[in-house]
């Protein structure tokens, strides 16, 4: 597998002062950091979650018309770059280098069959490998535990990140008394980076899924980060102080972890869960 880690999540917002509120004082990340102009981050050098304020511009090629697509992206760590490159020219699968500064090593972006925008990034020797699900709970009080990716075809989706990112797809880890969770490869798929479902999960969206699991949110729509948290029912408490609307899914689809649902103030659609 060259696909080590999840290395950044980044996320669009209309208002930078209002994310960077939600996220300091509801969800509990700890301090922003500001690195460019109308874009801030959470975690260490290009490592967590990036957060920006995309600029009011449209390029055209040919007969497309494209806006800030990249602002929202899954950013990997790989211990081989250069073979991922050299998969996605053999496949004809277009990419761009990303520009100096945008991360801390040599990566590229590209846009897989569902039409999500990921990057991959060269691992530096010595770089972090530890998949443990706390390993970054203990060192931020706050940890990426996965990233859900929308795809209409699933087993599409999977096969560019097994055949082209060298991922491994996994087990679905459900707790023992599932009840009617049912994991069905068209439907959802983990692609492993770890122990308790950590990794990325590949979902084809589900309309009715928040009637079957009574939730006011739908989590397989649109794609979402999941951010392991050392207390998820302190950051629920916050949340509805302030008035935001929760789903509390509980411990219903992944082994031994604790599950809500939220949106943050631009409409993201966000989880954060507990090991338990």
């Amino acid at each position: 597998m060259t696909i080590s880690a999840i290395r950044r999540v980044s996320l669009a917002t209309h208002d930078l002062a209002d994310a960077q509120n939600f996220f300091e004082s509801y969800i509990g990340l700890g301090r922003a950091v500001k690195v460019a102009d109308q874009t801030i981050a959470f975690g260490s050098g290009s490592r967590g979650l990036r957060i920006r304020k995309p600029p009011r511009l449209l390029n055209r090629t040919t007969s497309e018309i494209f806006g800030s697509a990249g602002t929202r992206h899954v950013a990997f760590d790989t211990d081989d770059l250069n073979g991922i490159v050299s998969r996605l020219d053999i496949a004809a699968i277009p990419y761009v280098h990303a520009l100096p500064g945008d991360f801390d090593a040599s990566a590229i972006y590209t846009i897989d069959p569902a039409m999500n925008v990921v990057a991959f990034c060269q691992r530096s020797t010595g770089g972090p490998t530890d998949q443990a699900i706390q390993s970054l709970v203990h060192d931020w009080g706050w940890g990426i535990h996965h990233v859900n990716l929308e795809a209409c075809d699933v087993r599409e989706a999977v096969a560019f990140y097994v055949d082209i990112a060298g991922m491994t797809e996994g087990r679905w880890q459900a707790p023992a008394a599932a009840g009617d969770v049912v994991v069905d490869p068209s439907m959802v798929s983990l692609l492993s980076l770890g122990d308790f479902n950590r990794g990325i999960h590949i979902v084809r969206a589900d309309p009715r899924f928040p009637t079957r699991y009574s939730l006011e949110h739908n989590p397989t729509i649109g794609g979402h980060p999941a951010f392991s948290v050392r207390d998820v029912h302190a950051v629920k408490a916050r949340l509805e102080r302030e008035g935001v609307l929760v789903s509390d899914a509980k411990v219903y689809a992944m082994d031994r972890m604790y599950q809500i649902y939220l949106q943050d103030p631009s409409a993201n659609m966000l989880e954060v869960n507990q090991f338990i």
